[in-house]
């Protein structure tokens, strides 16, 4: 499945990650942001509302066009750390994983996707986290890149997140997208 196409027309998402979208950009841009949600019926979206998935997705579709990946990305990286994540969270492999939980507990209706921790090997200093789901690639490497910094194992030194070349990803039209997560 490509990306910013919902994978079902009924597909909903909490209101905070539209909410958090918007906070990613400067006030100077908020205008044409907001202009953007009200052309895609995203109007009076609050944290607790639900909100259609494809209207994001033409949003975010929109803002890839205007202003390329790396605002994508910076977008995902907002996301992510305007999360508020349980305490109990401490490490890498546990807030990967509560990455696929957040996932599953903020859409709904019909066929959202799914992100899952495929690997996470302390000895390789390597995680793989899949995402299958209509958000672009460029954000989610954002979010994924947030965490890995976040929460760098104590040994590392350095953390890198890309996009599996090996793989098809949904750049190519895949259904899914994995991201190697290395440290040394």
């Amino acid at each position: 499945m490509a990306q910013f196409i919902a994978f079902d027309k009924n597909a909903e998402g909490l209101g905070i990650g539209v909410v958090t979208c918007i906070s990613a950009f400067p006030e100077y841009a908020r205008p044409h942001v907001e202009r953007l949600l009200v052309e895609n019926n995203l109007v009076n979206v609050a944290p607790e509302k639900w909100f259609k998935v494809q209207g994001l997705l033409d949003v975010l579709k929109e803002i890839s066009t205007n202003y390329g990946p790396n605002t994508l990305f910076h977008i995902g990286v907002t996301v992510f750390e305007r999360f508020a994540l349980p305490p109990h969270i401490t490490d890498l492999e546990s807030a990967l994983k509560l990455i696929a939980v957040a996932y599953r507990e903020h859409h709904r209706n019909g066929r959202i996707g799914y992100v899952e921790l495929r690997s996470f090997d302390v000895q390789a200093k390597k995680a793989v986290i899949e995402y299958c789901n209509p958000y672009p690639c460029h954000f989610e490497r954002g979010i994924v890149t947030a965490c890995a910094r976040k929460y760098k194992p104590q040994d590392a030194h350095f953390i890198d997140v890309q996009l599996d070349k090996d793989k098809p990803s949904r750049l190519d039209g895949a259904d899914s997208s994995f991201y190697v997560i290395t440290w040394f």
